[in-house]
């Protein structure tokens, strides 16, 4: 029976990522707020990031390394598991992992008012160390995976495409 090729479209499939994106930032966001609830961290002037590393205890900030690790982990399992091929797998991670960035601000914001503007520092990454950025940075850097993500995940169809027709 001929007909159109199962599956989802590009567009369909973004958006069910695009979901899985505000979820995990959420969950991020929530997960930071009651870390730095639980230490006592101001959320005002910009301390709601820098301060809550220098606060940490080696035993907590290991912890928020095992979990900014296990975040990315998901977010490459989805990738390997959604994929129909090579370039979808590498699209499906890039645009989960700068969609969760993105999303983790947009949640942050909501929670907090922080950051009060985007020159605010925050950490990018508790892996190896902390590493601290102003959060347009992390914006533009997180805002460039998704686009890359979306060109690698319709290369990946085109790719798909011109297999079954060849």
């Amino acid at each position: 029976m001929a007909g159109r090729p199962r599956g989802m479209t590009v567009l369909s499939y973004l958006t069910a990522l695009t979901a899985l994106c505000i979820a995990m930032g959420y969950l991020d966001a929530v997960t930071s707020f009651y870390l730095h609830g639980m230490l006592q961290v101001a959320h005002e002037g910009g301390k709601y990031a820098r301060g809550s590393v220098e606060d940490m205890s080696p035993r907590v900030r290991v912890l928020e390394q095992t979990r900014q690790a296990a975040v990315v982990l998901v977010l490459l399992t989805i990738g390997i598991v959604a994929g129909r091929n090579g370039l979808q797998q590498a699209g499906t991670f890039v645009f989960a992992l700068g969609g969760w960035g993105l999303m983790r601000y947009a949640a942050i914001r909501t929670i907090t008012d922080w950051p009060g503007s985007l020159s605010d520092a925050d950490v990018v990454l508790y892996l190896p160390r902390a590493i601290h950025a102003p959060v347009w940075m992390v914006m533009i850097v997180a805002l460039g995976l998704s686009v890359l993500g979306v060109a690698l995940i319709r290369g990946g169809a085109v790719a798909m495409r011109r297999a079954r027709a060849g």
